[in-house]
Formats: C-alpha cells, structure tokens, sequence
C-alpha cells in the first residue's frame, strides 16, 4: 500500500528510505559509542573488515536476518554512516559495538569501514557488549542471562555488582540467572522466539524437569499464553496425585465427555471461555473475564 503524501512532506521526504533505515540503528547506538572519540586514546580510523575479529565477549548469538537485510541494502545504497568500536588485540582488530553493522557491511561487500579504535581492558569489552545489547532491548532472555554468568563467573563479581554496572535491579539479574536452569531444549525455543520471557519466568518456577518439558510441548502446540500457562500451573501445584497432574498438564484431552458438554453449554451461556476442573470426585469451574465491565456482565447474568 503506498504512503499518503501532500504538500506538508518536509525533509523526510528528501530522504532516501536507505538513509532512513541507517538512522534508525544509528539511534540505537549505546552511549559508549557516541562518546568513544570524547575518550582520551581514541582515533578514528578506516580498518579492513577482513582485520576484524568478532568479539569474545558478545552475548548476543541470534541476529533478525530481516533486520540485517534492510541494513545491508542501506549500507550498499549509502556507506556506513556511524563508524563501529573497536580494539586493537594480537596485531588485529576485535569488535566492542557494532557487530551487526560489521555484519551487514560484510554482506554489502565493502572491503573497509569506519571505526572508533580505543584500549579496552577484557572486563570493559564485556560490559560494553551486553550494555550495548540491552539498550537495544532485543536481546533474547538466554543470551541476556549469559552475558550476567559470565559478568560473574569470569570476572568474579557478585549479582549487585553486575546489577550496578548493567543499570539492572539485583533481583531482576537473578530472576534472569535463573532461566539457565531449564533444560537445553528449552532454552533453544526462548532462543528462536517459540517461548516469551514471560513463558520461560513461570516454568523455571517448576521443580519438575519432565513438566516443564510436557508444559513446553503443549505451550507450542496450542500457543498458549502466559495467563493460561500460570494458570495451568497453579492447578499442578494445588494437585498431589501425580496421574491428576498429568490431566491438568494435557488440558482437555483427560477430560470426560460430560466435562467438555459443560464448559460448552457454560461458555455459550457467558460468552467467554469456562473450564471445568476436576480432582477425584470434587472440583471447580472457572469462568474468565477481559476486565471489569466483562466481570460485571457476567455477573448480571448470574442474578
């Protein structure tokens, strides 16, 4: 669909869309960028792409190959506008911020770009990359929580330090930590988008290796959202009977035939959706509601 012009386009206008896209990730630069030549040592310089090495300590490990792409087109249609940090290490160059800006002018073909080059001790490279990382705030939770181990296991530093460097609460670094304690599997899916934070923050809460794994297939296969999951949760925790926990963490499929008609009839009668939970010959029935106008519906029907 084409965009609306008029008289009133202004300079944007004037603007190639490549330039554009550029000024958008120049935006997003960390702060340590904008001021790496303010720093006394710092020379800009133009450095061979082939002379630069990806940096060690770079927590991110998934790059948007859409994002990456729209970069790559700007960067062969205008150059590079912002230069990249570096650091000089063995003869060579090693990447501080900057990595998909490098990667991106590596698909574009360029053979050189600018850079900022500064002396930079191992445990500033580190907290450069991740600072860096969070201001975009794209990083995934795994690779965010990553970065935070090795904050602490390389450089010995305990969570309130990591916590003051990053600009994050103490508990929030280790509710972060925490996510490292699920299974490989799992993480691959918080990885790659399949499980959100918020997914990942309610099964780290579970003792259970082989329920979360079970609660995992079920989150994918039915999407199912962070209120069902928690849901779903607190119905596991509340049962003692382990078969009673596999019915609550299969749903429906566990359910008598006189359950389902229920919750059909129930959610016709309240337009919304309505379960009917079971443990041995008790049980309840949960009916949902959007906010508290639905609420109060619902509740006028029940009068």
């Amino acid at each position: 669909m084409s965009k609306k012009t008029g008289l009133g386009k202004g300079l944007s206008a004037l603007i190639p869309d490549s330039l554009n896209t550029q000024e958008a990730y120049s935006l997003e630069q960390s702060k340590l960028e904008q001021d790496a030549l303010k720093k006394p040592g710092s020379e800009l310089r133009q450095v061979p792409l082939a002379d630069i090495e990806r940096n060690p300590y770079q927590p991110r490990t998934v790059f948007d190959d859409e994002k990456l792409t729209e970069l790559t087109a700007s960067i062969q249609e205008v150059g590079v506008l912002q230069p990249i940090l570096l650091r000089e290490q063995n003869g060579r160059y090693e990447l501080i911020a900057g990595e998909r800006r490098w990667l991106a002018a590596r698909r574009a073909g360029l053979s050189s770009m600018p850079a900022v080059v500064r002396k930079i001790q191992d445990i500033e490279s580190l907290e450069h990359a991740i600072i860096e990382n969070l201001h975009r705030e794209d990083l995934n939770p795994i690779d965010e929580a990553v970065a935070y181990h090795r904050l602490m296991d390389e450089f010995n530093m305990t969570q309130q330090q990591v916590s003051e460097k990053v600009g994050r609460s103490r508990p929030a670094i280790a509710n972060s930590l925490r996510l490292l304690n699920l299974s490989s599997d799992i993480q691959r899916l918080i990885m790659d988008g399949s499980l959100s934070a918020g997914h990942a923050r309610c099964l780290v809460g579970l003792t259970d290796r082989k329920i979360q794994e079970k609660l995992t297939t079920r989150i994918v296969s039915e999407a199912l959202s962070v209120r069902q999951l928690e849901s779903i949760i607190t119905e596991i925790q509340e049962t003692t009977d382990y078969r009673d926990k596999e019915k609550v963490i299969f749903g429906t499929s566990f359910k008598e035939a006189s359950h389902l008609e229920v919750e059909k009839i129930l959610s016709e009668r309240f337009s919304t959706k309505v379960s009917v939970v079971s443990r041995g010959k008790k049980g309840r029935i949960v009916i949902e509601f959007a906010d508290a106008d639905d609420l109060k519906r619902i509740f006028s029907i029940l009068e």
